[in-house]
């Protein structure tokens, strides 16, 4: 039976299980399926190769400390994406005031919009960082998990809900509502902060 057939699950069981050789062996053959999944989520968050790297290098290092602590509850692809999720939440948190201000000047420009498609104005007229820097500033940790989880990956409302394990309701779905009512409302104060005298 070649690697290729082993399940990640089988992979992190012999891991545990192992001595250092075949550990080293077994963690590489496991984050060698997700390199470039992992690569593709970290350009998508950075922009930006290098920064991408650098991170994705974060994630597998945070990853690899932690397998031990895998326990199957779901799969290892939505494990290491939660790993990966809040890497990078963590990179922005650390990184929030560095563009605000452009953030603020470019936004305050925005012609008048909706709740409803404040998102899609924003994604269209600002840049990455600047988008980021809003979504930081405007929304909670769980709302801004959700949005980025939502719109940035197009992963389904119900899968967000399943793995953020939310407890509420109406599961992802308040929490969109919640962030687009905030970023609609961050919007016009930027708007009316510059038609200020």
């Amino acid at each position: 039976m070649g690697p290729e057939a082993i399940s990640d699950e089988e992979l992190v069981q012999g891991f545990r299980e192992g001595d250092p050789g075949s550990r080293k062996r077994l963690a590489d053959e496991l984050f060698g399926r997700y390199y470039q999944q992992v690569g593709r989520w970290c350009l998508r968050f950075t922009g930006e190769r290098e920064a991408a790297a650098d991170l994705a290098q974060d994630v597998f290092v945070k990853a690899y400390r932690h397998l031990e602590s895998f326990q199957g509850k779901s799969k290892f692809s939505t494990w290491l994406y939660v790993i990966a999720r809040n890497e990078c939440f963590n990179r922005s948190s650390s990184a929030a005031g560095k563009a605000v201000h452009s953030g603020e000047e470019m936004l305050a420009t925005l012609p008048d919009e909706t709740a409803g498609n404040a998102y899609d104005t924003l994604a269209r007229e600002s840049s990455n960082r600047q988008l980021r820097s809003l979504l930081q500033e405007t929304l909670d940790d769980t709302e801004r998990q959700v949005f980025t989880l939502h719109f940035g990956d197009d992963m389904p409302l119900d899968a967000i809900t399943r793995l953020l394990r939310l407890s509420n309701a109406s599961g992802a779905k308040a929490y969109i509502v919640s962030a687009r009512r905030k970023l609609a409302r961050a919007v016009d104060r930027l708007k009316a902060r510059e038609v200020r005298p």
